[in-house]
């Protein structure tokens, strides 16, 4: 699966998506996992994390993870859920940041529970 930005639409970077792009963009990589805030209260808690994880992004509730370029290449991804999400549109998502260029999506549910996708080689 790709993202519409990799078939041609022009679309937008995830919120609080700037930093990291241009961090990859000057070949300046995070050092630790890349965090991505989903569900109801991703917003709040993406921005809570600014302060200590500057490179901290969130999928607003009901978007499209497709919608976005996310800024990805070469970082691994912990992927948390401040809702409970549907298990297929989980994947979605975890497909569609592989598809980004992430090298793993940990993926923690509202009640804690981990999940690992990785790219098929």
């Amino acid at each position: 699966m790709q993202s519409l930005a990799h078939i041609g639409f022009k679309v937008k970077l995830p919120p609080f998506g700037k930093y990291l792009y241009d961090c990859i963009k000057n070949n300046q990589y995070p050092n630790n996992d890349v965090y991505i805030f989903m569900g109801i209260d991703a917003w709040q808690d993406a921005s809570a994390f600014q302060t200590s994880r500057p490179g901290t992004m969130c999928l607003p509730p009901c978007d499209r993870p497709q919608m976005y370029d996310w800024p990805l290449l070469n970082c691994d991804v912990l992927l948390f859920d401040s809702s409970v999400t549907d298990e297929s549109y989980i994947e979605t998502i975890a497909l569609c940041l592989l598809s980004n260029g992430a090298n793993i999506v940990r993926y923690v549910s509202f009640d804690n529970q981990l999940s690992i996708y990785k790219k098929d080689f």
